[in-house]
């Protein structure tokens, strides 16, 4: 790996993480969707002006969690390819090393 030292446990421990702040956007996508379907109270025009606008900064949320997801998502699945090809490059470096009978 071109003389990086990798620390896999370190490495494990932060896809770990990644992977569980990808859940929690994830629960608080699901339960912020009520944040782009306000109702407005009645049918003067500053209810509907406040509840067009909290629908639209709801979306704006909605739309900024999904892209740190994707983004996260990303960052988990070149962490674990990172590690799958460490963990391969060792192993084959083991095998060479093993004494020949």
């Amino acid at each position: 790996m071109s003389g990086t030292k990798v620390d896999l446990e370190t490495l494990r421990a932060a896809i770990k993480e990644y992977k569980s702040i990808r859940d929690d956007l994830l629960m608080a996508h699901t339960t912020g969707r009520v944040l782009t379907e306000v109702q407005h109270a009645g049918l003067d025009m500053p209810s509907k002006v406040y509840a067009n606008w909290a629908n639209t900064a709801g979306a704006m949320h909605q739309q900024s969690n999904e892209q740190l997801r994707n983004t996260l998502t990303t960052r988990i699945e070149n962490l674990e390819a990172t590690l799958r090809q460490y963990e391969q490059t060792e192993a084959g470096n083991r095998d060479n090393l093993k004494p020949k009978d």
